[in-house]
């Protein structure tokens, strides 16, 4: 049987230059935080859990510019294309994942809306994106205290003009007090990242555990104690000459 290409497009949404995408000025920080460095943060992590299984992963937006909308969708759709030339059409899976933070009216008065939401095309929730979707909002509400606010769909540009399953996540409001402060906290950046991953993991039939670096733990193991130094180097002389990395360690302790 064929291998299967899994690629993964991820869509950094807006730049960090994009007018008006920003929350509201926050006194104690002393600023306004922008939309991108939450998808930014959020995408570059995502990319890097990705890149750890056999997935082809993709950025649109690799910068900080922001690229126009049509540029990164016929990047996606060429370098899809190109796969299933590649390796034939029924053999190539490819999603694409468009990663952003709504808002509402741009001010932290009421009424505050909050919560996340998924996007998809019209007439699209039957069919495979639909089921993306599904996965994805499944992990995303897991581990957050945040308002579900379902699947939705939208005329959006990054949904209508790919060629395979996309999605658009709205992973909170930036004029909403307390989701805006999340956006520049690294920790929640990480969480929302992590279950973006689980989710596509699910989606692929992957197992989703992360693997850990290895242990920095080091054990020795003690091969001998001597009451006299020259019986103790003679041991060592021993072990070095059968491989091992040995040496002395000296103990003063009472008889």
């Amino acid at each position: 049987m064929k291998h299967e290409v899994k690629l993964v497009f991820i869509d950094d949404g807006h730049g960090m230059n994009t007018p008006g995408k920003r929350s509201p000025y926050i006194s104690e920080l002393k600023r306004r935080i922008k939309e991108n460095e939450f998808n930014s943060g959020v995408a570059k992590r995502l990319r890097d859990k990705l890149s750890r299984h056999d997935i082809q992963v993709y950025m649109t937006a690799p910068g900080d510019e922001d690229v126009p909308l049509r540029k990164r969708t016929d990047f996606a759709n060429e370098v899809y294309r190109e796969f299933q030339k590649k390796h034939g059409k029924d053999r190539v899976r490819a999603i694409f994942v468009s990663i952003h933070y709504n808002a509402f009216d741009g001010t932290f008065k009421e009424p505050n809306p909050s919560g996340i939401s998924i996007y998809v095309y019209p007439g699209h929730l039957t069919r495979e994106a639909g089921r993306l979707a599904e996965v994805l909002g499944k992990h995303l509400r897991k581990h957050t205290r945040q308002q579900w606010r379902g699947i939705k769909e939208d005329n959006f540009h990054v949904l209508r003009e790919t060629l395979m399953p996309a999605v658009l996540t709205e992973n909170g409001f930036m004029d909403h007090p307390e989701e805006a402060r999340s956006m520049a906290d690294e920790q929640f950046q990480e969480e929302v990242a992590s279950e973006l991953y689980s989710g596509i993991c699910e989606y692929f039939g992957l197992s989703c555990e992360e693997k850990s670096a290895k242990s920095k733990v080091l054990y020795r193991v003690i091969t001998g104690s001597y009451r006299d130094l020259e019986n103790a180097e003679r041991r060592v002389e021993d072990l070095k000459k059968a491989g091992f990395d040995s040496f002395i360690d000296v103990y003063e302790g009472k008889e």
